[in-house]
């Protein structure tokens, strides 16, 4: 096969001219633009156009990205002959083919890029199918040529604008997905969803780091009852995940199972699955990388720096999902540790409430207990001093009177001797419950010793006291305290002194009282004496 340059074609005999027909050829070509038809109907049309129109029995139509359009019998090799001609020369060449007279190709440009070539040829041996003017014919085709350059880039603008179109939905998807749900899981898996829409795959998974261990914590298409937790070294040589880490750069490895600088990659079981292309894209937060993601393909050669621009995106969204998710945890950590404080703090404000109260039950015993007699459950005489001075200093302040009344059971002593002590101190705590019944809160009885008592009545002149006195003796005259199959009779004398007159002092009113209780016992007992 020789090359010759357009100017060196010899003379040919022509065909009859068809120049009033590439008018017609070339509006067939540009109405499938206009109808937006699919591109390889559009570049179908234009090569038989341009073969129509140059009368040629052969025509070719190569894309860099595409498959081969041919009509006619092409000799074997001829184009891929025709194609690399025109990439080295990037203009038009006339070659010469085995069974061909002629053929021409012209490069198609979208641009300065070259995306493709057009070529037409006639074949050997008929007079009436011979090339025309060459420099016509290199005119008209590449007037073709322009009108497929125009639809190859059309095509490529309206596929790189639906692949954006997909990737925004998508992100927005997954960006969703954020929000729909804080349960990692269901986020990753809506992600890795998506992403497939824009990065196909076979397999894929989100793996995060943890210390100095890559492990997995969600993926797609694979056995998360398996891998889920899984883990592998982060760091080292040996694997292309240390490079993602390393560089924060997605990595290609074209064919896991063919030549590649990994030497501890694959792993076993990743080896076995029948995937040959992955992708690894780093999962970056801020300025850390929280892990990475990796696709896995069958296809050798799948993964091109497109698909990792893409994944990018989607890895980004990953990223925020596990932020998500360990801020989530962290907080839901938080909560629980302090819902265990508070209750802890709760057990122990309950148990301190415990102990105070019983700290506090204690106190009030031990206070009663100190300020009262054990048998009868009256006050004691200590207390008793103490009240009565703090009663008259307030009698004093406010004007009101006060009366004293000293008790004292008749013929206690026989008790004792007759029924022993045994029944004397049950006669003492009959008589203890006997006066706590009779007396108001505000009045104060007390056990002054033996078988006396004493009871403060604030607020009582000596007429109302004595009228109190009279109904303890006339009720106790009539109590009888059952003891040991025996109902014993009570009575007593009371001596009663008031306060400011005739006393007025403790003293006074004391002194007083016991001379009164002295007249009562004299004048035969069981009687009531108002001191005057």
């Amino acid at each position: 096969m020789d090359d010759r340059s357009p100017s060196d074609s010899p003379a040919t005999a022509r065909r009859p001219d068809r120049r009033d027909d590439w008018l017609d050829g070339l509006d067939s070509a540009l109405a499938g633009l206009v109808a937006e038809r699919p591109l390889a109907p559009i570049l179908d049309e234009v090569l038989r156009s341009a073969v129509g129109v140059l009368g040629a029995s052969h025509g070719l139509l190569a894309r860099s990205a595409g498959p081969l359009l041919a009509l006619g019998r092409w000799p074997e090799g001829a184009a891929d002959a025709l194609d690399e001609r025109v990439r080295r020369a990037l203009a038009p060449v006339e070659l010469t083919l085995p069974a061909l007279a002629g053929a021409v190709a012209v490069p198609i440009r979208a641009g300065t890029r070259l995306v493709g070539t057009l070529a037409a040829g006639w074949p050997a041996g008929e007079a009436s199918v011979r090339p025309p003017d060459l420099a016509d014919a290199i005119g008209l085709l590449e007037r073709f040529a322009r009108i497929a350059a125009v639809a190859i880039e059309h095509d490529r603008l309206v596929s790189t604008e639906r692949a954006a179109r997909e990737q925004e939905h998508a992100l927005r998807a997954a960006t969703q997905a954020l929000s729909a749900t804080l349960r990692l899981q269901e986020v990753l898996a809506a992600i890795l969803s998506e992403l497939g829409n824009v990065v196909p795959h076979d397999t894929a998974s989100v793996q995060q780091l943890r210390g100095d261990r890559m492990v997995i914590v969600g993926g797609r298409d694979i056995n998360l009852e398996h891998f889920l937790g899984f883990g592998f070294p982060a760091h080292g040589t040996g694997g292309p995940n240390s490079e993602v880490l390393r560089t924060r750069r997605p990595v290609i490895v074209d064919d896991i199972l063919g030549d590649h600088p990994y030497p501890d990659f694959p792993h076993t079981e990743h080896a076995l699955s029948g995937v040959r292309a992955w992708l690894g894209v780093p999962l970056l937060f801020g300025s850390r990388c929280t892990g990475m993601l990796t696709l896995d393909k069958r296809e050798p050669g799948f993964y091109t720096q497109a698909h990792a621009e893409a994944a990018l995106a989607f890895a980004a969204q990953a990223a925020i999902a596990l932020e998500n998710a360990r801020l989530y945890e962290l907080s839901q950590r938080e909560v629980a540790e302090r819902r265990r404080a508070e209750e802890d703090l709760r057990e122990t404000n309950r148990r301190l409430k415990v102990q105070i109260s019983e700290v506090e039950a204690l106190e009030g015993r031990l206070r009663e207990q100190a300020i009262r007699d054990p048998l009868t459950g009256l006050y004691n005489r200590r207390y008793f001093s103490e009240t009565l001075q703090r009663e008259l200093a307030r009698c004093r302040r406010d004007g009101s009177p006060l009366c004293l009344a000293l008790l004292d059971l008749d013929h206690f002593k026989e008790v004792n001797d007759a029924w022993g002590h045994d029944a004397g101190d049950h006669v003492l705590e009959a008589f203890g419950l006997f006066l706590r019944e009779r007396t108001r809160d505000a009045d104060f009885a007390c056990r002054y010793g033996g078988e006396e008592f004493v009871v403060l009545l604030p607020g009582a002149s000596g007429g109302a006291a004595r009228a109190r006195a009279e109904s303890w003796r006339a009720d106790l005259e009539r109590l009888r305290v059952h003891h040991e199959g025996r109902d014993l009779g009570l009575a007593m004398s009371i001596g009663i002194a008031e306060y400011p007159s005739p006393a007025p002092s403790a003293d006074e009113l004391l002194k007083l009282a016991d001379v009164a209780l002295y007249q009562a016992k004299r004048e035969g007992r069981n009687r009531v004496v108002l001191a005057r």
